[in-house]
């Protein structure tokens, strides 16, 4: 093939690609109601309480099927443009970073999910110090305070540890100067989720049991998704992490959503004591409830605030 042929098929490529991000321009914002893209994270696609519950619950499906994405991809793709409609997090840091809104759950469907450390009964009874330890946690985080500890790792990009011991330090729960115990009082394992947010706990926990007893703690933090961790809670491959109330009541304990978080705390306390032989301590304060969130500019120029108004555009006739 001569040079000039070869130039002329890159000029013609170029081209090509120009004219596609042009129309694909036009269609992120001038797309027709219906054509709105989602992308969920592969929990959410699955789980009762996320999308197939949620479309039930409003009476609606995407007539193309969400993209299944990377929680910590998805916020960056829609503030982006390259997908419409997120499942987030209500204390993720990303939300007020790159411009988002959530949409307001108008019809009640998202349950509480009060985050809280569950823990081994076999565990407590070797360690009973464990209790009080942890418990020094609860009612110390806010929404609003999650979120910041989340945005300075999602975004300032810094270790999950350096922050977690910050925060102990700052609520006084450990003096600056606090060093680990010994380790001669035996080893647990703790665990996490694969998000910031599970990370960030999970070296709070660490470090505060390090620094008020002489318990040493292996991490195994970003084990995956929620029943990774769970299972390897019940078969002792960790002794405890934290879980979400919503998480527990209807992914594990696969019962209906109860929307009186003080409720649903108590039935899955009660439920994984006997079911489980695994004890939930006191929450940590915060409620990390899903939401479905957009770009905050794209909602308010369709007039989207709530899910019902995004019905609209995703409407009930729109079958797979």
């Amino acid at each position: 093939m001569s040079l000039q042929s070869r130039l002329l098929i890159v000029v013609a490529v170029f081209f090509v690609v120009a004219a596609l991000a042009v129309i694909f321009g036009v269609r992120r914002h001038t797309g027709p109601p219906g054509a709105l893209r989602a992308a969920f994270d592969a929990e959410f696609l699955t789980r009762p309480d996320g999308y197939q519950g949620l479309s039930e619950h409003y009476g609606f499906r995407f007539p193309s099927e969400p993209m299944q994405m990377d929680p910590g991809l998805m916020y960056k793709a829609v503030a982006d443009g390259a997908v419409d409609v997120i499942d987030g997090f209500a204390t993720d840091g990303r939300i007020s970073v790159y411009g988002l809104m959530v949409l307001k759950d108008d019809k009640g469907f998202f349950p509480p999910y009060y985050a809280a450390p569950v823990v081994r009964a076999e565990t407590l009874k070797k360690y009973p110090e464990l209790e009080n330890i942890l418990n020094r946690l609860a009612g110390k985080f806010s929404d609003d305070a999650m979120q910041k500890l989340n945005y300075e790792v999602d975004e300032k990009g810094r270790k999950a540890c350096n922050v977690a011991r910050e925060f102990l330090e700052l609520q006084e729960l450990i003096p600056s100067d606090a060093k680990p115990g010994d380790g001669s009082a035996g080893t647990i394992t703790i665990g996490s989720k694969h998000f910031t947010e599970q990370e960030i706990l999970g070296e709070m926990m660490a470090i505060l049991i390090e620094c008020h007893s002489n318990i040493e703690v292996v991490r195994k933090l970003n084990l995956g998704g929620t029943m990774i961790s769970f299972n390897a809670l019940k078969a002792g491959d960790l002794d405890l992490y934290a879980e979400y109330t919503g998480t527990g009541l209807v992914s594990i304990l696969k019962q209906e959503v109860i929307p009186d978080p003080d409720k649903a705390y108590e039935t899955v306390r009660r439920a994984f004591q006997k079911q489980y032989d695994l004890k939930w301590l006191r929450p940590f304060g915060f409620n990390n409830t899903y939401t479905l969130t957009m770009r905050r500019d794209h909602a308010e120029e369709l007039g989207i605030g709530t899910i019902s108004d995004l019905t609209k555009y995703v409407p009930a006739q729109q079958k797979e």
